[in-house]
């Protein structure tokens, strides 16, 4: 190219923010125009925009569905700009955004229309990084987390989640960032089919098998690494090795390699897939540890070895001090076993994944199971229905099955719950599936929990109480467990007890699910502490559950939060057309406290009336 025409061509290195909003070709003309322009509030609401702006270092590249900002000040510039509008996102469950980051060149040109415009790598990579991801997900090409990794702050919340092919063969090494409160923790859908498809391909199979859990979904725990001769630090080495393997096979649905088996690797480096290949495990979970004076760094992972995908990975910094060794090892262990095994773990999903698509008479009693642990993070009323028919018609070629039972009389209890396909007698339904789940396994989790639940709602109160102490007492890790029994005792009335379980589960678990924190609201809304409720809310993230929108009004209907009053309640109205026949008696059927229910439809009357307000303004 001559040089006049390339010296046109000014290209410097932009902080590339890409955002859309999924599923926007589908809503309504009207929903877009709303949708488009809530997002564009938000982005030019927060500080990183404003900054830049004032700066004359921002430039603008709007898209149909969303838009690309690009940060001329630093590479941090548009990860904070991220996770403020992820901030901001919680108070618009409406709004589903995604978010793609990276750094490269870019350049300011004219359109066809003499429009001032951006082009370049950039932005390009910066939107494929942000296809890889779902709502929530604030995705980071490698090149800006190599840039973030250097600071402390930054380096707890960058996820590896290895290399994807991306559009013309391109292949990007994709970092999800995310936190307790913001962002999100799952892995993209898209990388998840990715890795499949690249084990299918890798790995051929005999035509139509399905992976059986007896076969593929074996999990070991390797001897964490360290390189200090420090006894102390060798003795929790080999203390989380054990206690990591003990709590893992406390789940029934895991089956764990012995330690004398996985001993061999010793404390040095391994390639845990060719561990998992050698060990004919589908699931590694591998550790190191690393002291510097009296700080401990705790790396873990769970991967997963037939693909080598990073299904979790956590840091934990501990200070020796004066630290009791056990102490640290128990309170370790205890947190990586609840959020790796938990029933709704990383590594339930993605056992849960393997089996979603197969047909169910084509699966085994225990891929059932696993088949009702994908069911469980959607419930949707189809697959109520499929899986339902599936165990009944399972459990008559094979009775013995105790954890079949348990999920079968959870399905029977959400017919009662939720309405779901409902039958008759759905709860003495679900008291006689539980009751042959504990009486073919006394030691069975899932049964007792079956139990207490249908226990509840069949009113056999001490029932309730003897199974739900049991269910809890079996394996302390399972935190869905805790949090499912102790929302049913604070429901029942006992508030104190039930919120302490639920802390504790949320403790031990940081990665739980959305529904926990329904309890937390319930309680702080009884308590009139409004403002702590409406914060509640936005860390529910279940925007197709109907309760989600009914406290939310309730809440935004006591503060007077017209606009979000509006929002929820016609969020509400889209979920249950009929909430003003059907709420209540919905609500008495889970909460004993009369006077909490009567207070939260109160406050769905308050902003019933706040919404009447801006109707009557217009």
């Amino acid at each position: 190219m001559p040089s006049g025409q390339s010296s046109d061509v000014k290209f410097e290195i932009g902080h590339v923010l890409f955002i859309d909003i999924v599923g926007y070709s589908k809503l309504l003309i009207n929903e877009q125009s709303e949708q488009i322009q809530k997002l564009k509030e938000i982005v030019r609401g927060t500080e990183q925009f404003r900054i830049a702006e004032a700066q004359g270092k921002l430039l603008r590249l709007p898209t149909g569905d969303g838009g690309a900002l690009v940060f001329r000040t630093s590479p941090e510039a548009p990860v904070l700009c991220a996770l403020e509008i992820s901030k901001a996102l919680k108070s618009h469950p409406e709004l589903h955004v995604r978010m793609g980051i990276h750094s490269g060149p870019v350049n300011e040109i004219a359109d066809l229309n003499e429009q001032a415009n951006v082009a370049g790598a950039g932005i390009n990579i910066a939107q494929r990084v942000m296809d890889c991801g779902d709502a929530g997900h604030i995705l980071l090409s490698q090149r800006v987390a190599d840039d973030l990794a250097h600071y402390r702050q930054w380096q707890s919340q960058l996820h590896d989640l290895g290399e994807v092919e991306v559009k013309h063969g391109v292949r990007l090494h994709i970092f999800n960032l995310y936190n307790k409160e913001l962002g999100n923790p799952e892995l993209p859908e898209k990388l998840r089919k990715v890795k499949t498809e690249e084990k299918e391909a890798s790995e051929p199979r005999a035509s139509g098998a399905v992976v059986r859990p007896e076969e593929g979904f074996w999990v070991a725990v390797l001897p964490f690494q360290f390189r200090n001769a420090d006894a102390g630090l060798e003795a929790l080495a080999e203390g989380l090795h054990e206690d990591i393997a003990t709590g893992l096979s406390r789940f029934p649905y895991l089956k764990v390699i012995a330690r004398s088996s996985t001993a061999r690797y010793g404390r040095e480096s391994v390639d845990v897939r060719l561990a998992g290949k050698a060990l004919s495990v589908r699931y590694v979970v591998a550790g190191s540890l690393r002291q510097a004076g009296m700080k401990l760094r705790i790396a873990v992972q769970l991967v997963d070895a037939s693909s080598g995908a990073h299904l979790w990975a956590e840091t934990f910094n501990r200070s020796l001090g004066d630290a009791d060794i056990f102490e640290m090892q128990d309170d370790l262990a205890s947190r990586i076993v609840a959020i790796v095994a938990d029933s709704s773990g990383v590594l339930v999903r993605s056992m849960a994944t393997a089996v979603k698509d197969a047909p169910l008479a084509e699966l085994t009693a225990a891929e059932l199971v696993l088949r009702f642990f994908a069911y469980w993070h959607q419930m949707r009323a189809d697959e109520h229905a499929r899986l339902r028919t599936a165990l009944e018609e399972k459990l008559q070629r094979e009775p013995a099955h105790a954890l079949a039972w348990a999920c079968l009389s959870r399905l029977y209890s959400q017919e009662h719950q939720h309405r779901l396909n409902l039958l008759p007698e759905s709860v003495e339904r679900a008291r006689t599936a539980a009751r042959r789940a504990v009486e073919i396994d006394s030691t069975c989790q899932m049964g007792w929990e079956a139990l207490a639940e249908a226990s509840y709602f069949a009113r056999d109160l001490g029932t309730f109480r003897t199974a739900g102490e049991r269910a809890m007492s079996l394996n302390p890790l399972n935190t869905s467990t805790a949090a499912i029994v102790a929302t049913l005792i604070a429901f029942g009335g006992e508030w104190d007890r039930g919120m302490e379980i639920t802390r504790g589960a949320m403790a031990l678990n940081p990665h739980h699910q959305g529904w926990y924190h329904f309890t937390v609201f319930w309680d702080q809304y009884r308590k009139h502490e409004y403002e702590k409720a409406l914060e509640t809310t936005k860390r529910i993230n279940m925007p197709e559950f109907l309760w989600t929108h009914f406290v939310t009004a309730a809440v935004c209907g006591r503060l007077g939060r017209r606009e979000e009053a509006r929002l929820a309640v016609a969020a509400l109205r889209n979920v249950m057309p009929d909430y003003r026949q059907t709420l209540r008696p919905h609500l008495k059927l889970w909460i004993l406290d009369a006077d909490a229910v009567e207070q939260a439809m109160e406050g769905l009357a308050e902003a019933e009336a706040l919404v009447q307000t801006i109707a009557g303004e217009k």
